[in-house]
């Protein structure tokens, strides 16, 4: 008799979720901070890109934990 796996997913997609989801939400986090930074100091150029940088990256991690959650739901 086998014991059916708790999860279906694999260990290899839980270390990418874990690093995609990481990467992208730690780097949201760092670069929105920097821009605030940046633009406390006047440096109006480099706080804007931080700042696209920043939403970029957030509406990635978004994307990539709605993408996994949709998935688990699917199975």
């Amino acid at each position: 008799m086998s014991i059916q796996p708790i999860s279906s997913t694999t260990p290899s997609q839980n270390k990418y979720k874990k690093f995609a989801t990481g990467i992208t939400g730690y780097g949201a986090l760092a670069t929105g901070i920097a821009s605030g930074i940046v633009a406390h100091n006047k440096k109006i150029k480099l706080h804007k890109t931080l700042a696209y940088i920043a939403g970029a990256l957030a509406l990635a991690h978004v994307g990539i934990v709605e993408y996994f959650h949709h998935n688990k739901k699917a199975n």
